[in-house]
């Protein structure tokens, strides 16, 4: 049995990936900063260990004996500054690394983000050797710093990987289906273009089974990213229709320009910094750079090194939602 260590496991991706790791035989241990968060992954049969990531003696504890680290802890925030993000991103992957590597973890696996290549502009069929030459938000930006360090701690004996997903949906969403479904409720979601571009999506389940596959997956070099997607280019309005009609919500025909939801979304992001007012405000650049444009990946290279395949559909998602 392998003993493996999970930061974020009381979270959406982590809960799903702690019940696939134990079908698969793994021995699990999971950092939990709360009460809660505790009780979320002992649920699941995972072993708590209490502490934040910036804790080196909860993360010695959690990493202790195992061959294997998941890092998939973060905070999915297009509109928080790089400046708050830095320490829970970039100074705590630092601090996870050094510390598994001195504790004899042979493999490190982050869960990056596909939105490190985004550039404000529509993006098409883009693999690995694309970079963004225009980071807007300062998610992406702590997401792809973290990422470097990541990729460039990996030797023969300490094995890193990176796997890139783009939206992560499917039951359970604390994020992207909330938010829309608050949006609606509100009277403010609205289609930018008609949301008639085309873009990528990841199911948790997909997800899940990608990590697995990194950690499973014996190669020679590793510190590689990997996109990884459910294998289909749905227009956003028809997917996003669909997505938050399983919780029986309908969302108004309702458009607006890229124009002017930029000039929108300058004014309210201008107005909630002068302000200081808490919370995000309804529209954002980094809100429009997400799901506003275009944005295919290709998931190429995950399917030959690490034999990766949806084995979700996003019909086959959309059911297990109902």
């Amino acid at each position: 049995m392998k003993n493996v260590f999970v930061t974020g496991g009381s979270g959406f991706v982590g809960q799903n990936l702690i019940v696939m790791l134990k079908e698969n035989g793994y021995q699990v241990k999971a950092l939990a900063r709360s009460n809660e968060s505790i009780k979320k992954v002992e649920r699941l049969g995972a072993i708590a260990v209490k502490g934040d990531l910036n804790d080196s003696q909860a993360l010695t504890i959690g990493v202790k004996d195992c061959s294997v680290v998941f890092h998939l802890a973060a905070s999915v925030d297009f509109f928080a500054s790089e400046k708050d993000l830095k320490k829970l991103h970039v100074d705590a992957t630092e601090l996870l690394l050094s510390i598994s590597k001195s504790n004899n973890v042979n493999k490190f696996i982050y869960l990056g983000a596909a939105s490190v290549i985004m550039n404000g502009k529509p993006i098409v069929n883009a693999d690995e050797t694309f970079v963004s030459d225009n980071i807007i938000d300062g998610y992406s930006r702590t997401k792809s710093q973290a990422e470097k360090l990541v990729l460039n701690a990996n030797t023969l004996s300490f094995q890193t990987v990176s796997i890139r997903p783009p939206l992560i949906w499917g039951k359970g969403d604390p994020n992207t289906l909330v938010g829309i479904i608050d949006a609606v409720k509100k009277g403010r979601m609205q289609f930018i273009e008609g949301g008639q571009h085309r873009f990528v999506t990841c199911n948790v389940i997909n997800v899940c089974h990608a990590l697995l596959l990194a950690e499973q997956t014996i190669r020679k070099n590793n510190g590689n990213a990997y996109f990884i997607t459910d294998g289909e280019t749905p227009i956003f309005k028809h997917f996003i229709k669909k997505y938050v009609g399983t919780q029986g919500v309908i969302i108004p025909d309702k458009n607006v320009s890229l124009a002017t939801a930029k000039r929108v979304a300058s004014i309210m992001e201008f107005v909630w910094k002068t302000l200081r007012l808490k919370g995000h405000p309804p529209l954002y650049k980094g809100l429009i750079n997400a799901l506003g444009l275009e944005f295919i990946t290709t998931d190429k290279k995950a399917r030959v090194e690490l034999g990766y395949k949806p084995i979700v559909t996003i019909e086959q998602g959309l059911n297990l939602m109902k």
